[in-house]
């Protein structure tokens, strides 16, 4: 079964692992105080996701890199659609196993909700 990962209304290929972080977002006055209490409060809870695939061919790759561009751009996620900007998209590479087809063991990025 595949799981439903769209960038700009295109499917790319299932992850392998998907973790979702809520993060919260503090206000800019935030810090301690000279008697060492918090002060501050919360203005926004984003989320942070970190995506992870497994084997992937070099056309798979390709297609995740051209439909995770700079700036700010939509995905969906199973039931989520959020507007996002993305880290480094990171690949390691595993090579021709004799096939002519080059092949990654693994690729990843983080998606931050804007």
């Amino acid at each position: 079964m595949s799981f439903l990962f769209q960038a700009g209304g295109v499917d790319l290929p299932s992850p392998v692992s998907i973790t979702i972080n809520n993060e919260l977002i503090w206000s800019s006055d935030t810090g301690r105080t000279q008697s060492g209490k918090m002060a501050g409060s919360v203005v926004a809870e984003k989320k942070n996701i970190s995506v992870k695939w497994g084997i992937l061919t070099e056309a798979q790759l390709t297609k995740i890199k051209k439909n995770l561009p700079h700036g700010f751009f939509k995905i969906k996620l199973m039931d989520l659609t959020l507007t996002v900007y993305r880290g480094t998209i990171g690949s390691d590479l595993l090579g021709d196993p004799g096939d002519g087809i080059v092949r990654y063991k693994s690729a990843s990025v983080d998606l931050i909700e804007r």
